[in-house]
């Protein structure tokens, strides 16, 4: 009697078990996320968005008389340094190679505080005040709607859009520069903003606000 008592035990917690498997197994993909994301980044229920007002005291929105934004790079794809040249064994390998050599270079955009000068620009769109008010809206609000647990910053970073600040005089005092690829964001020469103010949820946003605005914010090859 005790032997059946154990078996039918067993056999229960059998059971039991791989109801439970089959139970996680067929578990909707769309809950596991929404846990995964509560996990990540729980909703701030405290959370009340800055006013314009408040938004463009910070800097250097309180300094500029102009604002763009502003696309470049988009025809180059990301190349490391250790690329290698191959050896051509045939003339159409020869004519591949010298386009290789000849491609044109990735833009640095930092030069143009020190040039002043835009023609590396592709696209561009000068904001009008709703359109910061989005903008700023953006930037720092978003991150603030939830309780974000830890940030990271990705290896890559390889620009193609950059928000661009002028002067009165209407001179390029400050840059931001935009990664969507891989998530990033510097700011100079001030380093006002940087990855630690920034969030997952927020290039979503703000790459949509690039390409509502016409810009391309990806690697478009020839």
């Amino acid at each position: 009697m005790k032997k059946i008592s154990v078996l039918i035990i067993i056999f229960c917690s059998i059971f039991i078990f791989g109801q439970k498997k089959k139970s996680d197994f067929n578990k909707n993909p769309i809950v596991e996320l929404n846990d995964y994301t509560s996990s990540e980044g729980k909703v701030n229920k405290d959370y009340k968005p800055l006013s314009l007002g408040l938004r463009i005291k910070n800097y250097p929105f309180n300094k500029a008389s102009k604002i763009k934004i502003v696309s470049y790079n988009l025809k180059f794809a990301k190349q490391t340094s250790f690329e290698l040249i191959p050896i051509p064994r045939t003339k159409e390998d020869s004519i591949k190679v010298r386009e290789l050599v000849n491609r044109p270079k990735s833009i640095d955009f930092r030069d143009i505080l020190e040039a002043q000068s835009e023609n590396v620009v592709e696209q561009s769109k000068t904001l009008n005040l709703n359109e910061i008010s989005k903008l700023t809206h953006i930037l720092f609000n978003t991150c603030n709607k939830y309780h974000i647990i830890e940030r990271s910053q990705s290896g890559c970073f390889f620009p193609r859009n950059a928000i661009i600040f002028y002067d009165e005089n209407d001179k390029i005092f400050e840059i931001m520069e935009i990664c969507f690829q891989c998530g990033g964001i510097e700011t100079f020469p001030s380093h006002f903003f940087d990855w630690k103010d920034a969030c997952a949820y927020m290039y979503p946003d703000l790459e949509k606000f690039f390409n509502d605005n016409g810009l391309n914010t990806q690697y478009h090859k020839k």
